[in-house]
């Protein structure tokens, strides 16, 4: 029987230390601060990079170099494995999904099954542990594939940025977009659906926003014994966290509250201030 390794990038948001717990691989993703290369979770973490962003620091992402790709999974063929499960950033924000996918058919065959997770952070991490723990199950390398296709994109998930100026930097709104709203206080209510993010609304008050949100999502009467309740941060203030989490605790008092900081790569796009809030499908148990 082949001995199966479950791996992701960094942007599921587990650390090193809890991935060797979980007995999973994860592959540090960088950024780049006035050019000057770091990696996730190995010499730049969450605080460090929102203290280099506020500070003014040029900031960049890139994807690994092919050299990185093959060091890293003829690392875990080294420890004794013969097939890996790979998850990447959703293919929507990134070219994660196509590089990898393309370079190790190309020098791995079929011993790497690279997976789109259409998701970031919890969204993604969900899905690494929901295969991890089917594999501890005895799932085949095909049932957990089924699973994940049919799962992936089972999420409603809001971000309301601080400031517009890094979305606009990457490109995701238009320059005179960005600077009419920085300018007279507005933020971007964005849904982060089917991988990818759209506009959902706009807002001065963050506050009486969130409230409407958790309102919303407790009409759609999903089961917390399948769902978690989700709030994501990057360098967020504790009024702001603590606005999320109140309302959720009002409206959906019954599920299970996560928060998990947002990976290097996602934050240096949406920036210092960034939070999110949202409705996660629980990992299969």
């Amino acid at each position: 029987m082949s001995k199966i390794a479950i791996s992701s990038d960094s942007t599921c948001g587990i650390s090193q230390a809890r991935a060797k717990e979980l007995g999973i691989f994860v592959l540090p993703l960088n950024v780049i601060v006035d050019e000057v290369e770091y990696h996730d979770g190995i010499d730049i973490d969450g605080p460090s990079l929102n203290d280099k962003m506020r500070a003014g620091g040029k900031i960049k992402t890139s994807t690994p170099t092919l050299y990185e790709i093959e060091m890293y999974f003829n690392d875990i063929f080294a420890q004794g494995y013969d097939e890996v499960i790979h998850f990447t950033i959703s293919s929507q924000l990134s070219s994660m999904f196509d590089l990898f996918t393309v370079h190790c058919e190309q020098f791995f065959g079929n011993k790497v099954h690279v997976i789109d997770s259409l998701g970031v952070a919890t969204l993604q991490e969900t899905l690494v542990l929901s295969a991890k723990n089917m594999l501890d199950m005895g799932k085949s390398i095909e049932e957990i594939n089924t699973y994940i296709e049919e799962n992936k994109a089972d999420y409603i998930l809001y971000f309301i940025p601080e400031s517009l100026t890094y979305l606009k930097n990457g490109g995701r709104i238009k320059p005179a977009v960005a600077a009419v709203g920085n300018l007279i206080g507005m933020k971007p209510v964005l849904r982060f659906k089917d991988g990818a993010i759209e506009k959902e609304a706009t807002t001065r008050n963050f506050k009486k926003t969130i409230a409407l949100l958790m309102a919303y999502l407790a009409t759609l009467n999903f089961s917390p014994e399948k769902y978690q309740m989700v709030i994501f941060y990057f360098g967020t203030s504790h009024e702001w966290i603590d606005s999320a989490r109140k309302a959720i605790e009002l409206h959906l008092e019954d599920f299970t509250i996560t928060e998990a900081p947002l990976a290097i790569n996602v934050a240096a796009h949406s920036g210092p201030g960034t939070i999110g809030v949202g409705l996660v499908r629980l990992p299969v148990r």
